[in-house]
């Protein structure tokens, strides 16, 4: 890919660099007197990498390792691009250990449900329900995002949520699980559907006991297991997709 948008994500990065003293130094690297950072671009996986290390009191630079990854192929644009420098500015202030003002828009409202039909909008809803705490998230991702990447947001906020909901192992939280899947699965539209589907099955890829709590849960509605069966099976394989759903 020619990646025409590097320079845009990086703009996006720069009043937060500036305000925090980052300096270039060595192969397009980053760093203050604490954190040191480098944005790259892997060609192979069509991603946007994020490495973050530490430095010590004696100004030596750590390892580098991931912090942060986002899908970026050739239906991209530089709007996306402006996107993953603020996940990545979230994710640097995150690990500096910043606490910023909220950027939560009273005027973004929660996602409701669409009449009789059951789609992204109306799963959406029933996650916020099912899982409050995350509604202040909902609202700050779409005040910093403008719009709603849902596959980004779930996977960054629901599923590992989800996954500790699963290894409770019990009857009250097979049923939050149950009763936030299984109605997308039957009723909803074919992205609402998926998107059920593509959470709990990333659940599964947590570990082996994971799996089998979600299976055991699942038992009941044959359909729904297969199906759940199929896609983790098919995500492992899927380096891109998984990226997104999987951040354990």
């Amino acid at each position: 890919m020619d990646n025409r948008y590097f320079d845009k994500v990086i703009e996006e990065m720069t009043p937060f660099i500036e305000e925090q003293g980052f300096s270039l130094f060595g192969d397009g690297a980053y760093k203050n007197e604490k954190k040191a950072f480098k944005v790259e671009y892997d060609n192979d996986k069509q991603m946007y990498v994020l490495n973050i290390a530490d430095i010590d009191e004696d100004n030596n630079i750590g390892e580098f390792s991931q912090a942060g990854a986002w899908l970026f192929d050739d239906t991209q644009n530089a709007k996306d691009a402006s996107f993953v420098g603020i996940d990545f500015v979230d994710i640097l202030q995150k690990s500096m250990g910043i606490k910023t003002k909220s950027v939560r828009n009273a005027q973004v409202e929660l996602p409701t449900a669409d009449g009789d039909k059951y789609t992204i909008s109306t799963f959406t809803k029933k996650v916020l329900d099912t899982y409050p705490q995350l509604k202040d998230t909902y609202k700050d991702y779409i005040a910093a995002y403008g719009n709603f990447l849902y596959l980004n947001f779930f996977g960054t906020y629901l599923i590992p949520l989800m996954a500790n909901t699963v290894n409770e192992k019990t009857k009250k939280s097979a049923k939050k699980i149950i009763d936030l899947i299984e109605p997308a699965f039957v009723k909803g539209d074919n992205e609402a559907s998926n998107a059920a589907i593509a959470c709990i099955g990333a659940v599964c890829l947590k570990d082996s006991e994971t799996a089998d709590a979600v299976m055991n849960i699942l038992n009941e509605n044959t359909s729904l297991k297969n199906a759940v069966e199929s896609f983790s099976g098919v995500l492992k394989s899927k380096k891109k997709l998984k990226s997104i759903l999987v951040k354990f």
